[in-house]
Order: structure tokens, then sequence, then C-alpha cells
């Protein structure tokens, strides 16, 4: 079944082998060309016989299949390395070969190796069937929905918002069938309601295996908190469970613990929810009875069932994405009752199914629907086959890489899709002129089209931000992924020699909950991509993972890693000789807390992601510039320490770089018009010369300018007509605007527009307002000085999101009619000062209205001018009580002792 994932992957190396000028013998082309073909025909033939027979024949065949696949990708990997060469004994300069064409034996012998390659893959294709031929589709973006649950749902707030009951209750949704639990779970969740009554919320799926200080931190970390509280990192457990225990004390909350199995997980995970009699409250998710029955016997449990025939068929049209059915007219009777019977009420199989047959004609739906094994009892089963062999080959691979991910996980879009990339999985053509990250979301976007992913979190832009593979899927997937070879996962309480249960020699190793201790051969031999999902700091983990690396580096020929993630890792040592992994493509090191970096990290030719966001490192060595193939630097207020003009034109993202007073074009920066994301720091002296960079880069969708002398104080920001940057749709700008802000100076298609400590004078809303597409507005900390504000009528058609954030002198804001007609969200922060919000009333879309430190006869104002229940009020801890906690939880005198992450 997953055989077509390595096949896909194999498919796109030789695919780019073919456009490589350095492969000069036109044997070897000619070779490498039928080998693309027979990988063509062997795809179309592995989902056609998976789709139709699913006997224990094609698993044999699978399996000889694997073996090839894998160890010709071994060869083309090999092949595909550049070589490096070291001087004499004694010198330590590492020599890096440039990309001429590779010589005339390693072609021979790599010709030699696709020949042998032919014939084995040639004989696998004649035991296989023919099949029909499969089309993708896109589809249009549909709103998440929650069908066929309302009375499940009402019952479930009713005990949540039970006055009477003040003690701690424990809530728990419950079936053995995937019926639901968790999506009503998140729905509840996420009720404005919900956020209003309870003043903290954290969700935990629980795993099978876990380090309990770490579903601790995980909690802890969803609480809003203030700074003094960032290091609980470096406490001990039992410092954790205290913390935890008297902060929950404190207020009243609810907590999600999604997917508990055992009862011993119970008791281990609810000693630290401290029952304040404030009416407190947890929502559990079990599969089994028992243990909903013991978790709180003076709760009620609520079962779900599965849903009924009108409901089954509510969820599927709505689920149905892209499709022209809409209504019970346009699909025949037989083809409804056929929907409904191989689903079995089961909103993850309707999911699916609708998910798959919205990707295909209506005409076709007979057929596909027929494939589904009616006989079978455990038709989601067949459902998910189906819908995983229905997948273009292209996109296997993608949608298998979840199961990478710990169970649950809300994977951030942006990992993903470069971790895609620098994994060789999005295919490109000559044909196709867009960029390999724009291929990359339209994977992404198929995938959630088909139901087969979620979008777990959109920013403001609309666009997805965080997404997960749905737990049923997870669970079908990720044993069929290890057994296949495509990854393996290394387990909390694997042993320090602990192998791969799989016949394949590990190429994806997966820390969740645990760093690798093994350095063994079989660990790291045919090493492509080592993840971490470590969360605990102050440990062992940084010493483990300085051998394991140490190890890859000093080994001869283990070379071939692409992928080292070590985002959340506390202070990862990282080999000084780092440089030496040629094939190395994606770094992340984001939340690692470190201070510096390995100066041969420039010496890596296929870098191409290098992500050092919210770390420590100030500096970072100017052979960064040497990296040619870098598409994305992520940083925070960094410095470059020698400047240079070779900056590479592939950059796509370059945020964080503080360049001071120096001039951006010694960076090269006016000739990376390929840039597509530019964050810079400088001081006033330069905000001319960047003002006139910056013109010329007109492919910028997001820029983010700060000007400010070294104690970050506000300086002078310059800003410069924008009108010619039609792809520029986020600006954040933190500094002084002298001359105001006028809507000729900014980009037509703005879309997100946020201002820090400008200090404006004038009223910036009535030039605000007249940006068409605009969506989202965020008048940060001291971004107006002005005592009034006015909506002007008609201004702000398309604005979704506004935040006033801090504005100390502001006093009365006033809203005229048709203003701001489609806004669903605002939020005043720390307004003190404002008095008077008039017409407040007139936001006829306004869904929720967030009040964070304001005075309470301000709130109580608003309350008569709108309902009730779309306000949300918020205070925070202040400083002096949190220090207080901290004592209590016996960290006060690390902190004082300078202790730090």
């Amino acid at each position: 079944m997953v055989a077509e994932v390595a096949v896909s992957v194999l498919l796109v190396k030789l695919q780019n082998l073919l456009d490589d000028e350095r492969v000069m013998l036109p044997g070897l082309r000619s070779r490498v060309l039928t080998a693309v073909n027979e990988l063509k025909q062997i795809l179309s033939l592995l989902e056609a016989a998976n789709a139709n027979q699913g006997n224990a024949i094609v698993s044999h065949l699978e399996a000889r299949l694997l073996h090839t696949i894998y160890s010709t990708d071994y060869v083309t990997e090999n092949f595909l390395l550049l070589r490096v060469e070291r001087r004499p004994k004694g010198v330590n300069k590492i020599i890096q070969m440039p990309l001429m064409a590779f010589s005339t034996q390693r072609q021979l012998r790599f010709s030699y190796q696709m020949k042998k390659f032919i014939k084995s893959i040639r004989a696998i294709c004649s035991n296989f069937s023919e099949i029909h031929s499969f089309r993708g589709h896109q589809y249009d973006q549909a709103p998440e929905v929650l069908v066929g649950r309302e009375d499940v749902e009402k019952e479930l707030l009713a005990l949540l918002f039970d006055n009477n009951e003040q003690s701690l209750r424990v809530i728990s949704l419950v079936s053995e069938k995937p019926l639901g639990k968790t999506a009503l779970a998140r729905t509840i969740y996420n009720r404005l309601d919900i956020r209003r009554h309870f003043h903290y919320h954290a969700w935990l799926h629980v795993p099978k295996e876990f380090a309990y200080k770490d579903l601790l931190l995980i909690i802890i970390k969803q609480i809003p908190m203030p700074p003094e509280l960032k290091d609980v990192e470096i406490m001990s457990e039992g410092s954790v469970f205290d913390l935890l225990f008297q902060i929950l004390m404190e207020v009243r909350f609810i907590i999600v613990l999604d997917d508990v199995c055992t009862l011993d997980d119970w008791h281990e995970l609810f000693y630290p929810l401290a029952d304040s009699q404030n009416g407190s409250r947890i929502i559990l998710t079990t599969c089994h009875s028992y243990v909903a029955a013991l978790a709180d016997p003076w709760s009620r449990s609520l079962k779900l069932k599965p849903l009924n025939d009108n409901e089954s068929w509510g969820l599927f049209l709505k689920k149905v994405r892209g499709s022209k059915v809409s209504s019970d007219n346009t699909v025949s009777n037989n083809l409804k009752a056929e929907v409904l019977r191989i689903c079995c009420g089961l909103p993850p199989a309707i999911t699916l199914l609708a998910g798959m047959l919205s990707t295909i004609d209506l005409s076709e739906w007979s057929r596909v629907i027929d494939l589904v094994h009616s006989e079978n009892q455990s038709t989601l089963l067949d459902i998910v086959a189906l819908s995983h062999h229905k997948l273009p080959s292209v996109l296997q691979p993608c949608f298998l890489y979840f199961t990478l991910f710990p169970k649950g996980y809300e994977i951030p879009t942006r990992r993903l899709l470069q971790l895609w990339l620098a994994e060789g999985f999005i295919q490109m053509s000559s044909q196709v002129c867009d960029a390999p990250e724009d291929v990359a979301k339209i994977y992404l976007k198929e995938l959630v089209c088909r139901n087969m992913i979620e979008i777990a979190r959109w920013k403001p832009d609309g666009t997805p931000k965080t997404c997960r593979m749905p737990c049923f899927l997870y669970d079908a997937f990720l044993p069929k992924a290890e057994a296949t070879g495509f990854l393996h996962i290394h387990h909390v309480h694997c042993k320090p020699d602990c192998k791969s249960s799989s016949k394949f020699r590990i190429q994806r190793l997966i820390d969740q909950y645990s760093v690798v201790k093994s350095t063994s051969e079989s660990h790291i031999q045919h090493l492509r991509s080592y993840v971490s999902f470590e969360a605990q700091k102050g440990d062992t983990s940084n010493q483990n993972i300085g051998i394991f690396l140490k190890t890859i580096v000093n080994s001869r020929g283990f070379t071939m890693l692409k992928v080292l993630d070590l985002e959340g890792i506390y202070k990862p040592s990282l080999d000084e000789k780092i440089g030496l992994l040629q094939n190395l493509r994606y770094i992340g090191l984001r939340w690692t807390a470190l201070g510096s970096c390995p100066k041969s990290i420039g010496d890596l030719p296929c870098l191409e992601t290098l992500d050092l966001k919210y770390t420590n490192i100030i500096t970072l060595p100017s052979s960064i510039w040497k990296a040619k193939n870098l598409r994305h630097l992520y940083m925070n207020e960094v410095s470059i320490e020698k400047p240079s003009k070779e900056c590479s034109t592939n950059l796509q993202s370059l945020t964080g770089l503080h360049i001071g007073s120096k001039d951006p074009q010694i960076y090269g920066l006016d000739r990376c018009t390929n840039l597509r994301k530019l964050g810079l720091t400088y001081h006033s002296g330069s905000d001319m010369k960047t003002a006139n960079c910056i013109s010329q880069l007109t492919n910028l969708q997001t820029l983010r300018l700060r000007s400010r002398d070294r104690f970050g104080q506000p300086l002078d920001l310059k800003l410069s007509p924008m009108k010619d940057h039609q792809s520029l749709s986020n600006l954040h700008l933190f500094g002084v605007i002298k001359d105001g802000i006028r809507v000729r100076d900014l980009p037509w298609n703005l879309q997100i527009l946020t201002l820090s400590v400008t200090k404006l004078k004038e009223d910036p809303m009535p030039e605000l307002g007249r940006l068409p597409k605009l969506k989202t507005l965020r008048l940060f900390s001291c971004s107006y000085a002005g005592s009034k504000m006015k909506s002007p009528r008609g201004h702000f058609p398309e604005l979704r999101v506004f935040k006033l954030w801090k504005l100390e002198k502001l006093e009365k804001w006033t809203v005229e009619e048709d203003s701001m007609p489609q806004l669903l969200e605002l939020e005043i922060r720390s307004c003190k000062e404002l008095k008077t919000l008039d017409g407040l009333q007139l936001l006829h879309a306004l869904k929720e209205l967030i009040l964070t430190n304001m005075p309470e006869d301000f709130a109580s104002e608003l309350k008569k001018q709108i309902d009730v229940n779309k306000i949300l009020t918020n205070k925070w801890q202040s400083s002096n009580q949190a220090k207080l906690v901290l004592m209590d939880a016996g960290v006060g005198d690390k902190m004082q002792s300078g202790v730090k992450s």
C-alpha cells in the first residue's frame, strides 16, 4: 500500500536529475529517462492493483518492489552527493568541489546501476494487472462544520455551565468507534462563551507513551503567563507539578484530555488539576467505558452514537467540497442509499468518502463506491485504504509524512512545506513556472480538499497556519509507515540499543518525548532525516543530541542527511564540522535557546532552510552567504559579522536581519528580487537607503520594518511609496513616522497592516479606511498619539479584525454608519483613558469583542450597546502575583541566582 510513496520519491529525484547539466553522457540520460517512464508505469499499476485486489500477492510484490526502490534511492543519493575532499593531515580546511560535471567514471558506474534497476523493475511490473486511470481535482475551501451532534452539544454545554455544581467535574465523551469525540470536544473548546466563562484553557492529546513532565509542560504553556514564568522548563518534575497545581487553584479552568486509554494515565494527569470549588471542568475523550465511569463517578458520561440517515446525509453534503451536489435531488436514491449504507453513520467515514468523491465527476461516483468492500464489517478501513490509493502519486509521500509528527500535533504549515521541499517530495517541471513553495501549497490544499488533512488554525489573511492529520488516519497509517521503512519512531521507552523492527534500514528517525542515545550503524548509515519533539529543558537531551550528531559527522560516508529538525530541543550541541554534511537541506533550530551557530554552516551547498527564530543568537558568521541554494533564513534581530555582496538571489524569506546603519545594498539585498518575505531592523541613519532598496523588491508579500536604537527605543522610520508592490499584502512598521501615513504610499492590495510606536499625530482612520482590501488592522502600543479617532462612513469595506493596544491618550472612538460592515473581531487592550465608544451597535457583523485590562465601567457601558454574549473580558495576573507563585513552587531562588533557559 505504501510502496507508491517510495516510488514517488525516487521518481521526483530521477526527473530532477534529467534537468541537471552535470549529467553529460547521452547513455546515462537515456537510461534515467527509461527509468522515469518505468516508475510512472509502476505507479499506475500499483494504484489499480491495490484498489481492486488488495490480496497477499500484491503485498508480496510490493515488498519486492520496496527493496528495489530503496536500494536504487540510496545509489541515486550517493551519485548526487557533492564531493568533499580534505587537505593533507594537519590542515583542517575543507575543499568543496564546484558544481561541475560528474566524472565520466562516476556517470558510467551510475548508468550501469540504472540498467540493473530497469531490469528489476520490469520484472516486477510484469506481475501486476492493468488498471483504470486517475485524475486529480482542486477544491474550494469550506468552513468546519459539526452536524448531527446538536443534542449532545447542548447537554455538554449544560454540564459545563452548571452553576449548581461548583466542584471540579469530569465530563467524558465515550465511544468505541470513531464517532467524532475529538471534533465535538474541539468545537465546544473553541466557543466564545466557553472562553469567556473559563479563565484558563488547555488541550492535551494523551499519547500511549509519554514523559510525565512533558505533558505537564504542554498544559502550562497554554496558560497565559507573565514573563517571569518563561523558564519553567528548567524546573524539576515535582516543581512543575506544584506550580501547575497552585496556578489552577486560583482560577476557573477547562482542560480537554483527548484519547485517554487507561485509568493509570488518567490518575497521573488528574493529580495536579486542583479543585478550587469554583466550577472548573475537564472534558475527557476515551474509547473505554470503564475509564469514563471511574474517572468521575459523580458526573455523567456522554455516549456518542452513530448518526442517523438524515444527519449522515447532511454531513456528507457539507463535506463534498466544490461539488455540484447541493440537495437530495442531485443524487439518485440508489446512490444516496449506498453512501449511507457503507458509511454506517460514522462521521470519519462520511467525511473521507465525501472528500474522495469531490475530486471526481458525479457520473463516476458509482464506480468508486463499488470499490468499497461491502461485505467487510470495517468499512471505515476500506474507505481509508481507497482514499489513499486514489491519491495522486506525488501526494502520497506528502500525506504519509504527517505520521512523523505526534498524534494530534498541530503542524505549522511553514515547517511542513519546507520539510517537504527538503525531502524532495515536490515535483517540478519545465512547464511549471510556480516556485516550489507555491506547488507545495497546492499539494496541501489538495489533501485538505480530500478531507485527509484538517486545518487547525488560520492566519489573518485566510491562509492555513497549522494543520494536522485526523487521529483515525494517524492510527491507520503510522504502522504502515514504520513497517515499510518510511520512518522509524524512537519512543520514550526505547532502550539505547533499540533497533527498528522493520526489514528496512532507517531513513527517517523520529524522537517523540525522548532523545535517541544510540549511535549504532542501523540508526545512522542510511539516515536522511532526523526530527525531534523533545519538550524538556535542563536535562541531558543536548548532550545526547551532540553525541549523535558528532557520530554522524565523523563517520565516513554518513553524509546523506537532508533534514536536521531540532525545534524545541534545549541548546543542542552542534558540531563545528556540520559543514561536512554536504547533503543537508533543512536545519530547524527554532526555540532551541542556542547562543551561536557553527561557522561551517556556510559550507553546506544544498542548504535551503535555516530557521534560527526564537533563539539567543545575535550574530551569524558571514559564511552563511556562501550557501547559494539558501531560500529561507529566519532570525530574530541577528547581525551578520561581515556583510557580503554575494547574497543568494534564491532567497525567498529573510527575516530578523539587523543591519544597523549599514546600507542594505552591502548585503546584496537590492539584487534579491525573488524575496517574498523580508524583516529588517535598522537605524534611522540608513532609512533612505533602506527605502530605496525596498522599492526594487517588487515581489515582496510580507514586509516588517523596525527602526530603533541599540537600546530598543524607536527611531524615525522613512516610508517610501509602495504603489508598485502589487504582491505586498502584509506590512508591519515599528518606528516613528513623522510625516503621517498616507494611503497613496501604501500597497493597494494590502490585507494586513500593523503599526507600532509610529506615534502618529493625526487620526489614521480616514486614510487607512480607504484601503479596499484591508482585512486586519492592528494599532499597537503608541501607534497613535491623539485623543480622538473616527471611522468614517463607508470606510474599511473588507476589514474583519481590528486590534487597539495600549493607545495611552485615546479617549474617544466614533464609528459611523456603514463603516467596517464586515468586522468580526474587535480587541481593545490597555487603552486606560478610553471612555467613549460611539456607534458600536452599528457593527452588525461583530461576533467577538475582547476587552483586556480595561476599566470595568467601560466594559459595563459597552454591554448596554451590544449582546453581552459577544463580549469577552480578560485580566492578567500582576507580576507580583506571578513571583509569589514561582516562590511557592521553589524556583524563586533559581531565578534570583541567574538561572536562564
